[in-house]
């Protein structure tokens, strides 16, 4: 198939070698988001033990913020409780189409 998707009896229908290697590419992006999550964690923990703030070395910079407080607003609870007022101080935004692709093994 020399398209990426093409329309076949109404359906979608999507190389399986492109398949393939999306899946491939979200397992694997998966596995290095879950190492840089443990990398960062241990430099974090380090840090903090040294009493380090900021870093810099060999073209990293590490640098620990705070933690600190949110506050938000729980618009479920507004929209139910005053929704004259829900309505009033929202505002609706446009957003750009995008494609969230899901892997299941």
């Amino acid at each position: 198939m020399n398209e990426l998707v093409k329309i076949e009896n109404n359906e979608i229908v999507i190389a399986n070698e492109t398949i393939e290697k999306i899946k491939n590419f979200e397992k694997v992006k998966a596995e290095m988001d879950l190492m840089q999550k443990d990398l960062k964690q241990q430099l974090k923990d380090k840090m903090e033990s040294l009493g380090i703030k900021k870093f810099i070395a060999n073209g990293l910079c590490a640098t620990i913020k705070n933690a600190t407080t949110r506050t938000t607003l729980d618009s479920k609870k507004l929209k139910e409780e005053l929704p004259d007022i829900y309505e009033e101080y929202s505002k609706t935004s446009d957003v750009a189409s995008s494609i969230t692709l899901t892997v299941a093994d």
